[in-house]
């Protein structure tokens, strides 16, 4: 701990410290000011113990007289010694050996003193820079978004870049303890939130600023009949600088500039941008544009489906880098026997139908929103926050909807629509057979380690009530599940919830055998052309992006369309 004058005087001052007081009790006082709340706070602290330029000279002029006297004594010592010596000494070759190691130790005294001269020289010379060193202006180019590099012969002034202006960190996304959406207890509450095998990370304060300087670029370039070269030279020239930033240090996802998304144009999957197309960005002129989005967009517009999804976050999404159909196949089980005997040949395994065409096709998802043009003049931040989360919301919604319903034909595949289920009939009764009879309609076989904890049942919140609604017996009230409402299990499953089946309708599947096909990046496009964007003031933005699922055998779900209605 450092004892100043300043901290001393603050101390006699404000805390009865007796002017004599030694350091250990000056030391005292100060942890007793700091630990005790008074106005001793750690600023005040560092401010007090500062040593200012005249007490660095002062303590340098104390330490060089203090040497300086200790040479003195020392000089007069060996002069007194010498003359003692010269006249008791009756060999000369004695005092030639004295006078030697006197004058070598004069000679080290003389060497000691001028390198302190030298030194106290150099410490004035320091002391004239810091005079005249560029403090007020530095402050004034930190101020401004800049930084300041100096030393005593050059000043170098480094303008930041706009990036450097956000804290770029930011930490694994977990899953909640609740779900958002129905507000009971998150199936994988705790566990990182996933995405096809990488990370779901927060979006930094860089992200969102990237974001909302994206989504100005979209409606600016809108905003001026498409052109995205006059669209990226009406920006702000910090959302200029933030959009390169991000074209050249950041992942993207999108169509590339070689040509339309079914005649082999090129797919950006999560990468950087090459110079092509960075260039065809933001540049009319370069062949064929690009239709391209930020990584951290695309995956801050998935995060309220990963996160708060009743259905989605279960099953297996694969991206993909082109194309509006996947082609897979699907296999059937080989048959094998037993009792074979010499001289009969073994039966073969007829392949006719073993492979057969697993195919989905890839519907698009749309949506939009208008927005008010002087909105735009918001900060990034906050408009990429709304943006997002609105796309994202909606998003959630429907993405569970067509898992458990989709009719195939303008979305993907619905669960309970699919062919090859295990059918159960209830004749419209909820009992517990009933339930059992779904809950085993699943063979253990497909109940494997992997894909076991996505076994799910899913139905209306009237069809969960009327569940748990089963009493122990007819003339006994008590529930066959217990009293824990807020637990959505059912039957040691979870009981998913979505509204867009009916009440007659419920399934008990694996849901990571279901399949969804994912198209990385979002493709935005906006517009204030036409009487009524015009005559509102409000831009319409269109957001766009592909999805195409399916179960991949029905072997994997039982479904009953004949619950109570």
């Amino acid at each position: 701990m450092t004892i100043t004058e300043n901290l001393k005087k603050w101390l006699i001052d404000n805390c009865d410290v007796k002017a004599d007081a030694t350091d250990d009790e000056l030391k005292k006082a100060v942890a007793d000011a700091m630990v005790s709340g008074t106005d001793l706070t750690a600023e005040k602290y560092f401010e007090l113990t500062q040593t200012t330029e005249d007490e660095t000279v002062n303590e340098f002029d104390a330490k060089f007289a203090s040497i300086t006297d200790s040479i003195k004594q020392l000089t007069d010592h060996m002069v007194a010694k010498d003359t003692k010596e010269d006249k008791d000494a009756e060999d000369a070759e004695t005092k030639t050996a004295d006078e030697a190691k006197l004058a070598k130790a004069s000679k080290m005294l003389e060497d000691a003193m001028e390198k302190m001269k030298a030194d106290k020289k150099e410490a004035g010379k320091t002391s004239e820079a810091q005079k005249t060193s560029p403090s007020k202006f530095a402050k004034m180019i930190a101020a401004n978004g800049g930084g300041i590099e100096s030393d005593s012969d050059t000043l170098d002034v480094r303008v930041k870049e706009a990036a450097e202006n956000y804290n770029s960190t930011t930490k694994t996304m977990l899953y909640p303890n609740f779900s958002e959406k129905s507000g009971k207890a998150h199936s994988q509450a705790g566990q990182p939130l996933m995405d096809n095998g990488h990370t779901i990370n927060e979006t930094s304060e860089l992200d969102e600023a990237v974001i909302g300087a994206y989504c100005k670029y979209v409606c600016a370039s809108a905003q001026r009949n498409g052109s995205k070269s006059a669209g990226f030279q009406a920006l702000p020239q910090h959302d200029k600088e933030l959009m390169l930033y991000a074209m050249k240090n950041m992942k993207w996802g999108g169509i590339g500039p070689e040509g339309s998304d079914d005649d082999g144009k090129a797919t950006i999957c999560r990468r950087k941008l090459t110079e092509l197309e960075q260039k065809a960005l933001i540049d009319d002129a370069t062949s064929g544009g690009t239709e391209a989005a930020p990584i951290v967009f695309d995956d801050r517009v998935i995060q309220a489906p990963l996160l708060n999804g009743e259905l989605y976050p279960l099953v297996t999404t694969y991206p993909l880098e082109r194309g509006r159909r996947v082609e897979g196949v699907s296999l059937s089980q080989v048959t094998s026997s037993w009792g074979g005997v010499d001289g009969t040949a073994i039966s073969l395994f007829n392949t006719a139908s073993y492979v057969s065409a697993f195919d989905t096709t890839i519907f698009r998802w749309e949506g939009a929103i208008e927005i008010g043009l002087d909105f735009l003049s918001d900060t990034p931040i906050n408009f990429g926050q709304i943006i997002t989360t609105q796309y994202g919301e909606q998003l959630l919604e429907d993405l569970d909807d067509v898992i458990a319903a989709g009719d195939g034909t303008t979305q993907p595949e619905g669960i309970i629509v699919k062919s090859g289920t295990t059918s159960v009939a209830w004749g419209g009764t909820t009992t517990l057979g009933n339930y059992e009879s779904l809950r085993f309609g699943v063979a253990k076989a497909e109940h494997r380690k992997a894909v076991k904890s996505s076994a799910v049942f899913c139905g209306t919140e009237t069809s969960y009530q009327r569940a748990r609604a089963i009493p122990v017996g007819t003339n006994d009230a008590r529930r066959l599940g217990g009293m824990t409402y807020d637990s959505y299990n059912w039957m040691e499953r979870p009981y998913k919830i979505n509204e867009s089946l009916t009440n007659a309708q419920i399934f008990y599947s694996i849901l990571a055998r279901y399949r969804m096909y994912r198209r990385h990046g979002l493709v935005m496009r906006s517009s204030t052309e036409g009487s009524t964007l015009m005559r509102s003031n409000v831009l319409l933005m269109i957001a766009t992006a592909r999805y195409g699922g399916q179960l991949e055998r029905g072997a994997t779900t039982a479904v009953t369309t004949t619950a109570p209605a």
